[in-house]
Order: structure tokens, then sequence, then C-alpha cells
């Protein structure tokens, strides 16, 4: 069985023209090629049988991060897979993968092998703990990379975000060093390592998401909580207007940001006691009016005006998935085309 014509999207974008081969699953590679993609690269999706992990665990998530590209299913353990891949490879200005350290190899779709076949390939290879090292062929997951970076710490009991931000640093990081080699010219292997990625945005996180910090993270209120996210010296100033605090407005013990992490306790528990008197419109009302950073949580973000505006301005710049000929489907093919 020969392989299939490679067939590419003509996608529009500051990308246009460029032409990647996805054989990432879950979400770091995914996410890279989504944001090719979004800038008007072709990108070609490579599924095993199954289909991407992602589309069982998370079927949402595995839409939003693979909106704009192609897919087909492909058994890389064949002979026949391989050589979709090979050809592929031939016409492709770069490929990614997510696979652990040594996989690629025995799939025979690791970077000396597409070298071979493209010499000006540019390779990037994603892994949580790099090719080498006594970590790397363990399995991980972004919450796993974040407690080794020091991003999770037990001693300020800071738990994880709910979006997966190791994953995201990862693949946009990945993103960035491909569309800078391909606008260089210049073919390579790139070795994404999450755990670096993780490390880089943990070294520069400002110090008060894991330090005590009174007014900074979530409020209880009357019928439900708010988010607040005051750090400056002058909207503390404002919080105490609002809130009638004519004690503490010109308080010399509370004037700096040091001040109020040093008396966090006390500050915490007099705006727990007064937010939690007060409806969360009423809140809402004193922020808008006092021009303070506190916002509703625990609604559906697409209601919100402010992300209709965005999604809306979005609108016309979105890419569909571009469905492959049927000629591109494995004959082992169990995994639904991508929609």
């Amino acid at each position: 069985m020969t392989a299939p014509e490679i067939v590419w999207a003509d996608n529009v974008g500051p990308l246009q023209g460029m032409r990647v081969l996805d054989l990432s699953q879950q979400l770091p590679g995914p996410y890279a090629t989504l944001l090719l993609a979004s800038l008007g690269a072709s990108v070609i999706k490579i599924e095993p049988p199954h289909g991407d992990a992602a589309r069982h665990l998370d079927p949402e998530m595995f839409a939003n991060a693979n909106a704009g590209k192609s897919s087909i299913t492909v058994d890389l353990k064949t002979a026949h897979g391989r050589e979709v891949v090979h050809a592929a490879a031939r016409s492709a200005h770069a490929v990614i993968e997510g696979f652990r350290p040594g996989v690629v190899d025995r799939l025979r779709v690791d970077y000396a092998t597409l070298r071979e076949i493209n010499p000006g390939l540019i390779y990037c290879s994603i892994s949580a703990y790099g090719q080498s090292g006594p970590l790397s062929s363990h399995p991980a997951h972004d919450i796993s990379l974040q407690a080794i970076a020091g991003a999770i710490s037990s001693e300020t009991a800071q738990d994880r975000i709910g979006v997966p931000w190791v994953d995201l640093a990862t693949g946009t990081t990945a993103a960035l060093a491909m569309t800078a080699s391909w606008h260089a010219g210049s073919g390579g292997y790139l070795d994404m390592c999450m755990l670096d990625a993780a490390q880089a945005w943990a070294t520069i996180k400002p110090s008060a998401v894991l330090a005590a910090e009174p007014t900074y993270g979530t409020v209880p209120t009357a019928d439900g909580a708010v988010v607040i996210a005051l750090l400056e010296d002058a909207m503390w100033k404002r919080l105490c207007v609002a809130l009638e605090w004519r004690d503490w407005a010109d308080d010399p013990r509370l004037e700096t940001y040091r001040q109020r992490q040093a008396a966090a306790h006390e500050v915490r528990a007099r705006l727990d006691k007064a937010l939690a008197e007060l409806r969360t419109e009423d809140v809402l009302e004193l922020a808008e009016t006092h021009d303070l950073p506190i916002h509703r949580i625990g609604r559906d973000a697409a209601s919100d005006a402010q992300v209709r505006l965005r999604l809306d301005a979005q609108d016309g710049h979105r890419h569909e998935s571009v469905p492959l000929p049927a000629s591109w489907q494995s004959p082992l093919s169990g995994a639904p085309e991508l929609h």
C-alpha cells in the first residue's frame, strides 16, 4: 500500500505557507500548533487509531485546542502508518511530537529519520522532563511540573489554579521557537521541556501569588463570592474609602504593600467581615464607583459582555477545521474526523 498524496490547506495569516505535522496529543503540543494555525500555518494532525486521548478525557478542550487543523488517523506501529508520516514530512516545514523520550525512535518518526527525508525540517520534541536525566522516562502532567518547579507550596497551601498553565506555557514557547526557526529559514532540533517552562514562569511569579496577601484572592459575600486583586497603595486608599474604613485610610501601619502583608490576618479578617455583609451586586457597584479590581466569579464567562465583545471581534479571524480526503484515512482508523 502506497502512502497517499499530501494535501496541505491554504490558510491566511502571517505564517501562511508554513506546513506543520503534529504528532502530539493532549494539550502542550496541540496548543502550540493551535497558535501556529491561528497565524496561518497549515497543520495536519496525526492521531492514533483510538484518537487523541483528549477526545475522551475532555472533548470540549480537544475541540478548542485543535480548531483550524486537518486531522487523519494513522497507526504508527505499522509500516504503512510510518510511510504516511514520512510522506507528509517530505513536504513539511516542521514536525512536533509529545511522546516520552525514545518512543519516536522505536516508531521511526524521530528527528534523525525524518531529517534524512527532509534535511531542512524543524523538529520540536515536547516532553515533561527533557530527553535525558533520572526523570526523563517518568509520566507527568501539568500539576506534576507545578510541584517540582515550586509553584505549589505546602507552606503557603497554594493549590493549583484551574488553568493548566504549564501546558500552555510550554505550548506557547514551542510555537515561538518554531516560528522563529521558520522565519530564519533554519531547520534543526528543538528540545522543549515542560519543566523548563514551569521553572521559568515560577521564577518570575509575583510574590503576592504565594505570599500572605489579604487583598488578593477570593472573598465571600452575603450571597456568593468575588475575586479581589488589589496590590497597589493607591488602590488600598480607594478600598478604605469604599468600605468607609476612615481609621485605616491614613493609618501609617498600613500605608505600604509590605506593611499590609505583615498585618495580613488583621486586614483579611476585617475585609471578610465587611464583604460578608454585602450582596455581590453591592460589592461590584462599589468596585465600579471607586475603580477597584474586584470581579464576579462563578458565572459562565461566555455570558460576560466583555468576553462576548472579544469573541465577536475574533470571529472573522477564526479558522474552521479542514477535513482531508477519505484516501487519507488509515484502514485501521477508529478515531472520528476532527470537526
